[in-house]
């Protein structure tokens, strides 16, 4: 099969982080003019654009690294692994494929082929393309309807029950916005943009790590409460209160949302209702390590196959990607609902599934090579309550929403707030500088 199915595909027509400076307050200016809540890639490059600018800028991040949901580890399978952010999505356009090819990284084009089963058989040329009529039958009524300006969401517009209906759903939901049909909106889906993707064969998330050298943050330092009730800004932190005259929150909407950063007095209700509408989907990563490429795929090599109907509920299903960069791991990717479900049942439960959808298309004798395998939980970590954000259907207005300032103090940036790059590190840096442009005009 050569039509390559990308994450959103109409539109045209974790220790291996780098090491990374820990400054102290005193290295910090006395009084900044900007504090930067999340080291991120928003808030890495929102921090190195004013302070080219000459403006004194404060930056701290929580856990104990930089890069947010961009992260490569190495320690769990001794090879370059991204726990969070894979793919380099809209490559013609992204600007980390430049810093990559500029700075001796390994960056290719994801190959375009795919496979396709049934059961344990490749799909037959008649399957095939029943099941490209049902997928594109959905595109074309998604996309119809967002650039009709429709937001609703797609389970409004496509029939359940048809034969390939659970793939589809798993295709263009879960694997791509990280929700399930009526948990997103088709206005949404239309507004982004799509292209080549490329891989960073050391890691996405060591990429970024690279890009971000030489910025200084404050690591461990964790947020509580931004206090804007003055002139300037306070933000009550783990490690003391930081006083400014503007601030940069770039934390996902899922923590604003759960109240995981308090705002003293309480912002806007349009601004709290954009946290909720403009809410975080689920996408997990579920890696297996082999002895060998048991499954004999060429590098990189997608894997779709048919999901049995479940009636209404979430697909059953997982996104894979075989001998990823020839490593002999294999991605089973999950998102919405059921990603929810196996999360809640545990990394055990995930990586049993895992297998077990490898089992029934290539035979229990892939057993023989099992290594171990590894379940991420983006909907447990407390730094982000979920995996990339979208709009809830009828919420699309909320995202402009978010991008306006506070009493023209307080900004949000981060990928959420991109405009049509959302959902991806790129997205989330175009934000940043974004925001940084407007903070300075108005300090």
């Amino acid at each position: 099969m050569t039509r390559h199915i990308s994450r959103r595909s109409f539109i045209a027509g974790a220790g291996a982080t780098a090491a990374f400076p820990v400054r102290g307050r005193a290295s910090s200016p006395a009084n900044p003019d900007v504090i930067v809540i999340g080291a991120g890639a928003a808030g890495l490059a929102a921090t190195r654009a004013l302070r080219a600018r000459g403006l004194g800028v404060v930056t701290i991040e929580a856990s104990n690294r930089i890069g947010g949901r961009a992260h490569t580890d190495t320690s769990i399978f001794g090879v370059p692994y991204d726990v969070g952010a894979h793919w380099l999505h809209s490559a013609e356009e992204n600007p980390f494929v430049e810093y990559a090819e500029e700075n001796g990284f390994d960056v290719y084009e994801a190959p375009e082929e795919f496979d396709l089963y049934v059961g344990n058989k490749r799909a037959t040329e008649e399957q095939a393309e029943r099941y490209y009529a049902a997928y594109e039958a959905v595109v074309h009524s998604i996309a119809r309807a967002g650039q009709a300006g429709r937001d609703v969401a797609p389970s409004v517009l496509v029939p359940d029950g048809l034969e390939w209906h659970a793939l589809v759903h798993l295709v263009l939901g879960a694997y791509s916005m990280g929700k399930d049909f009526d948990a997103f909106s088709c206005v949404d889906w239309w507004s982004g943009n799509d292209g080549t993707d490329f891989y960073c064969r050391e890691g996405f998330g060591t990429l970024v790590a690279h890009w971000a050298r030489g910025i200084d943050v404050e690591l461990g330092t964790r947020a509580s409460r931004v206090v804007w009730d003055g002139n300037g800004i306070s933000v009550e932190t783990s490690k003391g209160t930081i006083s400014a005259k503007a601030c940069i929150v770039t934390v996902s909407t899922g923590v604003l949302a759960g109240g995981g950063l308090q705002f003293t007095p309480a912002l806007p209700l349009a601004t709290r209702e954009a946290f909720n509408s403009i809410s975080m989907g689920l996408y997990n990563h579920i890696m297996l390590q082999f002895a060998d490429n048991v499954l004999g795929t060429s590098d990189d090599r997608y894997v779709h196959y048919l999901i049995d109907l479940q009636g209404d509920k979430p697909p059953r299903g997982a996104g894979l990607l075989t001998n990823v960069g020839g490593s002999a791991l294999t991605l089973a990717d999950v998102g919405g609902g059921f990603a929810r479900e196996l999360e809640t049942e545990g990394a055990a439960a995930s990586i049993d599934f895992a297998r077990g959808e490898l089992r029934r298309i290539y035979g229990s004798g892939i057993d023989r090579s099992f290594i171990k395998g590894h379940a991420t939980a983006w909907g447990r970590n407390r730094l982000t309550a979920g995996s990339y954000a979208s709009a809830e259907p009828g919420a699309f207005a909320y995202r402009k929403v978010l991008r306006q300032p506070v009493g023209e103090r307080i900004w949000f940036a981060g990928e959420a707030c991109s405009r049509h790059n959302w959902a991806t590190v790129a997205g989330a840096r175009e934000s940043g500088l974004d925001v940084a442009a407007k903070v300075r005009a108005a300090l």
